[in-house]
């Protein structure tokens, strides 16, 4: 009796389980990325949440994108399949704009771009003398007459001329899109009456995904696509069995574990508070990274009037705190607050907001020169950070100017409704 052919996705996923156990921890992204474009391809919403709960939380953050769309990727199934903004927009290659739904419109205008772009020598044809002509210029035109009806918004007449486009191409050849007629083809059958022909299509050049994993990206990236593959579109063509995903993703934690568990176990808090002395120049300070990556390298507080108004200025992973008026220094206490607090509001204080933070790694409390180099560590997550200041009795050489301390407690996310201004003063 002849064994059962064992799945490429099987052994994609086996291979990285592999490679996992003997990466470095900051090289973990791109790898997880690849198994979460496998699991999220098979539609099961509830496992590919999984993996990226070790991309966003478990791993260090990542610094680089692993492909030029695979955060729009994880953002566009996130967004069909209900799973909320993991990403943030993060890693990105330029600067990071907008909710979830506006990246992922974005995203869908840009796939749509690439795939009915010409790739070829030459203008696209205006009609169809490609008929005319010999291969392989004949199925490169045909391809881009097709383009052509697509961008001009005459997707009907596109769907109808891929529809035999697909017929004809053979199984085992690229194609002149070299798979992107699958990708436009789906994005243009499921928005325009066209579902019957899909299953013929996925029989036909399902295959292609295996050896051009790129291809489920842009699918990723396309709203209406990404909604039917969250509904399971490629669950069949994909080929995985819950238990064999079950299988696949436990070996992969497994290997985590081993690479994660140094990182772990290193550098903790010696103390429940963590205590900072900060100068308060142009009346703020700057809680961030210890290490920025190189879009948060480009931040900038305090550049909004709605920043002052609030008394903070507010990035993902970064934000600028406002101080109460002639503050000459903070001295700040860190603490990690385990449940939510009967309250969030400190009477005492003289200034206090709250807001959300995503912790990847050591972070540093500094004054707007950046001057100070002693970071601090709080378990990896996403906080609601609370910031109080109370005033303290300042030394006689501070000349005029006030000391405050300031709580800086991290609270778990959502627990304070931030971000908040609970009080300023002046």
């Amino acid at each position: 009796m002849a064994s059962k052919k064992v799945s490429p996705y099987a052994k994609r996923l086996a291979g990285l389980a592999k490679t996992i156990a003997k990466a470095k921890p900051e090289k973990l992204h791109p790898l997880l990325f690849d198994a979460f474009v496998v699991v999220a391809a098979t539609g099961d919403a509830k496992r590919a949440a999984r993996v990226l709960d070790w991309m966003y939380g478990r791993v260090p953050a990542p610094t680089q994108v692993a492909h030029v769309l695979s955060t729009q990727a994880i953002d566009g199934f996130c967004a069909a399949a209900g799973l909320g903004d993991r990403t943030k927009g993060l890693p990105a290659q330029g600067k990071v704009t907008g909710s979830l739904a506006e990246r992922v419109k974005r995203a869908e205008l840009q796939v749509r771009e690439r795939v009915t772009a010409n790739a070829y020598d030459g203008n696209p044809p205006k009609d169809d003398a490609w008929e005319k002509k010999e291969e392989p210029w004949r199925t490169i035109d045909r391809w881009r007459r097709i383009q052509t009806l697509a961008a001009a918004k005459k997707e009907q007449d596109a769907l109808t001329r891929l529809v035999g486009y697909l017929a004809d191409l053979d199984s085992k050849a690229n194609g002149a899109g070299y798979g992107d007629e699958l990708v436009l083809g789906l994005d243009l059958a499921l928005r325009n009456g066209g579902e019957q022909y899909i299953p013929g299509w996925l029989d036909r050049h399902g295959h292609r995904f295996a050896s051009s994993p790129g291809l489920l990206l842009g699918m990723f990236c396309l709203p209406a696509v990404a909604t039917a593959v969250a509904k399971g579109l490629l669950t069949g063509t994909i080929g995985l069995s819950t238990r064999e995903l079950d299988e696949a993703l436990d070996a992969i934690e497994e290997a985590l574990e081993k690479v994660m568990k140094p990182a772990r176990t290193a550098p903790k808090p010696a103390a429940k508070v963590q205590r900072r002395r900060v100068s308060a120049e142009y009346s703020q300070v700057q809680l961030e990274p210890a290490e920025l990556n190189s879009q948060e390298q480009k931040q900038v507080h305090f550049q909004k009037k709605s920043d002052h108004t609030r008394g903070m200025s507010l990035f993902p992973t970064m934000v600028g705190i406002a101080t109460p008026p002639e503050t000459v220094y903070v001295d700040a206490e860190i603490t990690v607050v385990d449940g939510a607090r009967n309250s969030v509001d400190p009477k005492d204080a003289v200034q206090a907001v709250a807001f959300p933070l995503n912790v990847r790694g050591p972070l540093l409390l500094r004054s707007a020169t950046g001057t100070e180099d002693d970071p601090f560590v709080i378990p990896n997550g996403d906080y609601d950070v609370l910031a109080s200041f109370f005033e303290k009795k300042a030394p006689r050489a501070s000349a005029g100017m006030r000391v405050f301390r300031l709580e800086l407690s991290f609270h778990p996310a959502k627990s304070l409704g931030a971000p908040k201004t609970l009080r300023l003063e002046g």
